[in-house]
């Protein structure tokens, strides 16, 4: 079989009763879901209500009524992707054009975007598109507080989607929004009522963009995001974007962060200077090495001295995925640029480390939230 492009994977998250069943629900009769392959843990527990056949432990994909493929997550992801996928050739049907992978409610999204990244055979034809976690309006806020599980979605996630809007007051919703954005402030936030939310608003979030696979590089980081502080006493100020939603969230009042939501820091730093394979290579390595479980997710675009070509590098917690090259036309400049979203780990600390392995003055930090 050969993959003339890599396949968009989303990934689907949230906590239980977030919304994601009636979310996908609505997703999958869209028309531009029509050859997309989604794949569930259980047939029992997710409910779509509107599969053509009745599921059984023999059966690998079903077909459902608005066009979509369905599987069961059995194992590890790479073994049932193939599966499904021998199944629809054997039948002389077309691979997938689209995969969405709906997580269980109390699962940390991690170890599926470590496979993407690692699996020989997964990394080769597929790659990830968009992590999109839903939140409860009216139960979010008490489930940030009890359940870390619940804030490491929200921390690795590109798109946050309020749920049951219709349930919440403005205040109430204001709030969430804040402590969202206080979480991960560069996951674009929309409002949905009853699942109904265009699925243009799901994709999109990868480096690479549709079947063209034309690079989106800012888009991807999220730079704009963050007030940049520059080494060596140059700066570019910025001002942090505002969540975006269909019926827009004005904040009320600043959140009181959670108990383990005040751990959670989302960080960016800027590197003027070219930077050496060696110094870069032994600092993440270190961080890895030393709190690789506590750094969520990491995305940088990164300028070095034995290359023309900047290089794109996306890491989950203590596994990065190969670095990615990218064209010089997709960047505007040769500043390397840093997005940490971490756990327990300050801004600080990430700098202390990377002045181990270079003599420059280190890059000014600037936290949405330091850890403690």
């Amino acid at each position: 079989m050969q993959f003339t492009t890599l396949t968009p994977v989303n990934v689907l998250t949230g906590f239980l009763g977030s919304g994601k069943t009636t979310l996908l629900n609505r997703w999958v009769r869209q028309a531009s879901m029509r050859n997309t392959l989604v794949v569930i843990n259980e047939f029992g527990d997710i409910g779509l209500d509107h599969l053509l056949i009745t599921q059984s432990d023999e059966q690998t994909v079903v077909e459902m009524s608005s066009g979509c493929l369905c599987c069961t997550l059995r194992g590890d992801l790479s073994r049932t992707l193939q599966q499904a996928i021998d199944a629809l050739l054997a039948e002389g049907k077309p691979a997938p054009s689209r995969v969405v992978i709906e997580t269980t409610g109390l699962a940390d999204p991690a170890p599926i975007l470590h496979l993407l990244m690692t699996d020989h055979w997964l990394a080769h034809r597929f790659q990830l598109d968009s992590v999109v976690c839903c939140v409860d309006a009216v139960n979010g806020e008490a489930t940030l507080q009890a359940h870390r599980e619940s804030q490491r979605q929200v921390a690795v996630a590109d798109r946050l989607l309020i749920t049951k809007t219709d349930l919440a007051d403005e205040e109430r919703l204001s709030y969430l929004a804040n402590q969202l954005a206080s979480i991960n402030p560069a996951a674009e936030q929309w409002q949905v009522q009853n699942g109904n939310l265009s699925p243009d608003l799901l994709v999109g979030a990868g480096l690479y963009r549709g079947a063209s696979q034309e690079y989106q590089v800012e888009g991807w980081l999220k730079s704009a995001s963050y007030q940049l502080h520059y080494a060596m006493g140059h700066q570019h100020a910025t001002s942090q974007q505002s969540a975006i939603t269909p019926t827009p969230v004005t904040p009320s009042r600043q959140p009181t962060l959670t108990r383990h939501g005040e751990n959670i820091s989302a960080f960016c730093f800027c590197i003027e200077e070219l930077i050496t394979p060696e110094a870069l290579e032994n600092w993440l390595d270190l961080l890895m090495s030393l709190m690789g479980e506590k750094m969520l997710r990491i995305k940088a675009v990164v300028h070095l001295t034995d290359r023309e070509e900047p290089l794109a590098l996306h890491g989950v917690q203590h596994i990065f995925h190969p670095p990615a090259p990218l064209p010089n036309h997709s960047v505007s400049d040769r500043i390397s640029r840093f997005v940490f979203i971490t756990q327990n780990v300050a801004p600080s600390t990430v700098a202390e480390l990377y002045r181990f392995f270079t003599s420059s003055t280190s890059p000014a930090i600037t936290p949405t939230n330091e850890a403690t």
